[in-house]
């Protein structure tokens, strides 16, 4: 592998560890290596094989009561390279890797040790565009088969997935919006308009699903990021006083909600009224902040939201006291931010 090579390959791991350590996902030690096949005849029709392991990233699973690894492939792609065809192939081979991961003793002796209880193992494929100029939807790419249409596609039921088997992708564009929300939160904090430690990631108890473990260091699940908005829950804004080193309350407790809609109708915040009602979050009493971090939003996202608190006032019946908890929402739009890096920048620093 040339150096070059080598240091592109190397920017998907630095950008993933800089967007999950702010999510509290650990990053297993051991990274960059292979582990032996377990089904080498049925994977590759040969007699040995080892599938590759880039990073395994791991969490508790508030709901499932369990920890989650995420076997991990990372890529780097400029935008002209992000094809069907190295999507394919990446998701077959982690398909496989899972397949084997789950039952192999080797893969969960460096990964899942034995104090881990009854791992649950998933793939995630981590797709990041370091040119920043693919604009395309990149989930064109992997559309279920559609024999009626000319263009070529991915037909997502031949991959080796089996029964209750998980893939996730991070793609381009989640990547940006994970890395918007990281940078929000470094920014807010500098400024003391969110506490640096004392926060939490928000689960409701739901009917089906309650939450265990402790509520201040539970991670932010892959399906909590990758869903139409994120809630954190935090607590009290404290600084030093520079002249006393006094610890001062400079920020009360409350929600920061980083959206990521297009705000494109404005039904889309009337269902994110009735969410936050139900769970309890708009009653609280404390200071609630819808943040918009989607990167493309419809010109007329602020008239709409404006809109839906009007249609949701006029659903309660005009209640006064129901229509001023929406309008102390502090709604604002984020600047969205993107992160490039060439084989250059990472070679300088190493």
């Amino acid at each position: 592998m040339s150096g070059e090579t080598k240091y592109v390959a190397e920017i998907a791991e630095l950008i993933s560890k800089d967007i999950f350590q702010h999510f509290r996902w650990n990053t297993a030690k051991l990274m960059d290596t292979n582990f032996d096949c377990s089904k080498a005849q049925e994977h590759v029709k040969k007699d040995s094989h080892t599938h590759p392991v880039d990073v395994v990233f791991y969490y508790e699973d508030p709901y499932l009561n369990k920890t989650v690894y995420l076997n991990t492939d990372l890529k780097s792609y400029k935008a002209g390279s992000i094809s069907q065809t190295q999507i394919r192939a990446a998701l077959k081979s982690l398909a496989s890797t899972i397949d084997c991961a789950r039952i192999s003793p080797q893969w969960r002796g460096r990964y899942a040790p034995s104090g881990s209880g009854n791992p649950e193992v998933r793939g995630m494929l981590f797709v990041y565009n370091h040119d920043n100029e693919y604009d395309r939807d990149f989930y064109n790419h992997i559309k279920p088969y559609n024999p009626s249409k000319t263009e070529r596609q991915l037909n997502t039921d031949s991959l080796p997935l089996k029964k209750r088997q998980y893939l996730h992708i991070i793609d381009p564009k989640l990547i940006n919006y994970l890395l918007t929300i990281v940078t929000d939160m470094k920014i807010l904090a500098y400024e003391d308009k969110f506490p640096k430690n004392k926060y939490m990631f928000f689960y409701p108890e739901l009917t089906l699903h309650k939450t265990h473990g402790n509520a201040l260091t539970r991670a932010a699940t892959i399906e909590m990021l990758s869903g139409p908005f994120l809630v954190i829950k935090h607590q009290a804004i404290e600084k030093i006083n520079e002249d006393t080193d006094i610890k001062e309350v400079v920020g009360g407790s409350g929600y920061l909600i980083y959206y990521n809609r297009p705000g494109e109708d404005h039904r889309e915040f009337m269902y994110f009224f009735d969410l936050i009602s139900r769970f309890q979050i708009l009653d609280s009493g404390e200071k609630i902040r819808l943040r918009v971090a989607c990167l493309k939003r419809d010109k007329e996202i602020t008239a709409n939201y404006y809109k839906a608190i009007e249609a949701y006032s006029q659903a309660w019946g005009f209640d006064e006291y129901k229509r001023s908890l929406l309008e102390n929402i502090e709604f604002e739009l984020v600047e969205t931010y993107r992160k490039s890096l060439s084989s250059i920048d990472v070679g300088w620093r190493s």
